[in-house]
């Protein structure tokens, strides 16, 4: 009896040992990636606003912040580190946007990624300052990238101020000797991971990012060198990947404000003014806020006659905390790596190469962000959370506008909501420039004040992900160009730099037979030191004129041949 007792304990021990080291990646593992797409109809049904599109491409007359800024920018920097600079520009003091690195992440382009060459986060965080004539910049929790110098592809996360929602782009073949192109990526892949629209980050501490000492030491055993990546540094400190962390909720609560303001207030332009009072009133004095006081109250009584009966939903943005390192290591680690399949897949090499991601090794459910998240909160009618996310999207050079224009009086900052458009009170999406605008026209400011990123009259259409590539024959002239040309006039968001377009090479030729300019900004010979060496193609600080250089040392014709496709004003 005693050995059968043993035996007993012997099997209960060898279970419990079983279960602890079980290899929970394949066991407890996500949905794929294309079952999740598939299933896109059905989320987006449930989680988004009827107001505010699920389409791949932007609504008509909207456009994302990235193509904005690309656009009056002229071009998309190459390399990296100069997409950088050109956000750090905008900013007011020139302060570089926060950066950081994840070499084993969770991103679609995951098995691109590793410790020679890891993938670059990069989060904006600034607030430009308003002028007397023009409301400031403010993406502060708006535009987020992410680097994969493998895959050559740069994941764009950027709000869209027109229609209340995060865009979700792709600049494709971002490479030496690419062609890069700005695409709308497929929203419902994204939205697999992205599952409230917004921006994603892990839960502190932060084990996958070079926050953590033992992934700097990895970066810098694998680079054999202590030298920034792309501009980062190996190492960084923890604020950094708490900073990011904060502005990923601040993304998220904007898509939950306008889920409040455009669904929750339905047809009640009073609900929208009201909820504008309680968040001015808040900004007012946050200090000595009171949220039981007459506003909030009524704000309160408001939002109960229309609030939608199943809430509304705050999506969570947070994922687990991972650790990459630690996976491998001791008893658990080694009895992990006997059930866990080695996989010879290369991953996938874009955004588009869903089979391959699906054939990877799965990670853990509740650590894959594939796996459905339930929302971080559920707000009511009694919440008045609607008015603090508008708050937020106010910025602080705003505020201190519309209280000069009120004379800085409460009571008249509060009345110029009643006496603002009623345009702004639609069940459409709140837009912060539009709001400020509309409020100091009721304080008594005509100026029609401009904004850098709304207008879209000067914007190329956009283009959705998909689309093939140009196919170009053999011996064609656009060879050339496509080489040394394409990369900024190809593409390009701005509508009068984007002239070498077209779905055909008999179009694409045709325009650029069209543009006669392009036979002096070719005419080296003629120009270069010159008072008109700034008119010459490509720029001297591109990556496509150091190509073309090195392409004239072995064809000295190569401009000569490529201004002879374009007619002069004197061809017959």
């Amino acid at each position: 009896m005693n050995k059968v007792r043993w035996i007993v304990l012997l099997l209960v021990v060898l279970a419990g040992t079983v279960w602890w080291l079980r290899p929970t990646s394949t066991a407890l593992s996500a949905p794929s990636v294309k079952d999740r797409v598939n299933d896109a109809g059905t989320r987006a049904a449930a989680l988004t606003a009827k107001s505010i599109s699920t389409e791949d491409l932007p609504p008509e007359g909207t456009r994302s912040l990235f193509d904005h800024l690309i656009a009056q920018n002229d071009v998309l920097p190459y390399p990296f580190e100069k997409l950088v600079a050109l956000i750090a520009k905008q900013a007011p003091e020139g302060q570089a946007p926060l950066t950081l690195l994840i070499p084993q992440g969770r991103s679609l382009l995951k098995a691109q990624a590793d410790f020679v060459h890891p993938r670059l986060l990069l989060a904006a965080d600034f607030q430009a300052p308003n002028t007397s004539a023009a409301l400031g910049l403010a993406p502060r929790g708006q535009l987020f990238l992410g680097f994969v110098e493998n895959a050559g592809e740069i994941e764009v996360i950027s709000y869209n101020e027109a229609a209340g929602r995060f865009e979700f782009q792709l600049v494709q073949d971002y490479r030496p000797g690419g062609v890069p192109r700005i695409v709308y990526a497929r929203r419902a892949i994204c939205t697999t991971c992205h599952q409230a629209g917004a921006p994603i980050f892990p839960q502190r501490p932060w084990n996958e990012t070079n926050a953590q000492p033992e992934i700097a030491a990895k970066l810098r055993e694998a680079r054999g060198s202590d030298m920034a990546y792309l501009g980062v540094p190996m190492s960084i400190p923890l604020s950094v990947p708490e900073r990011i962390d904060e502005l990923a909720e601040v993304g998220n609560f904007i898509v939950a404000t306008q889920k409040i303001w455009v669904d929750a207030c339905a047809d009640s332009a009073d609900c929208r003014k009201q909820m504008l009072k309680v968040a001015l009133r808040y900004l007012w004095n946050p200090a000595e806020f009171d949220a039981t006081q007459a506003d909030a109250q009524t704000l309160r009584a408001l939002q109960a006659k229309s609030w939608p009966s199943e809430g509304v939903a705050v999506g969570q943005k947070s994922l687990r905390n991972r650790d990459p390192l630690a996976e491998s290591r001791g008893i658990k680690g080694w009895w992990r790596s006997l059930f866990t399949p080695k996989s010879t897949e290369p991953g996938a090499k874009s955004n588009e190469d869903l089979d391959a991601f699906d054939r990877l090794p799965k990670l853990p459910a509740d650590l894959d962000p594939l796996s459905p998240r339930p929302p971080l909160r559920v707000l009511t009618a009694k919440d008045i959370d609607g008015a603090f996310g508008l708050a937020s999207m106010i910025t602080v050079p705003d505020f201190k506008q519309l209280e000069e224009a009120a004379d800085y009086k409460l009571d008249v900052l509060l009345a110029s909501v009643d006496h603002a458009d009623a345009s702004l009170f639609t069940p459409t999406p709140f837009s912060r420039v539009k709001a400020i605008k509309g409020l100091l026209a009721a304080l008594g400011n005509k100026t029609n004040f401009g904004y850098c990123c709304l207008d879209t009259k000067e914007l190329s259409p956009p283009v959705v992900l998909g689309v093939p590539p140009l196919k170009i024959s053999d011996g064609s002239p656009l060879k050339n160009f496509e080489h040394y040309c394409f990369a900024c006039h190809r593409g390009n968001p701005s509508k009068r730099l984007n002239f070498m377009a077209g779905t055909t090479e008999e179009e694409t030729l045709a325009n650029i037979k069209a543009k006669s300019e392009i036979r002096d900004a070719l005419d080296w010979e003629r120009y270069r030191n010159t008072d008109k060496a700034n008119k010459l193609m490509p720029p001297p600080d591109s990556h496509q004129h150091k190509m073309l250089e090195e392409s004239m040392a072995k064809n000295p014709k190569l401009l000569e041949d490529m201004r002879k496709t374009v007619p002069s004003l004197f061809d017959f």
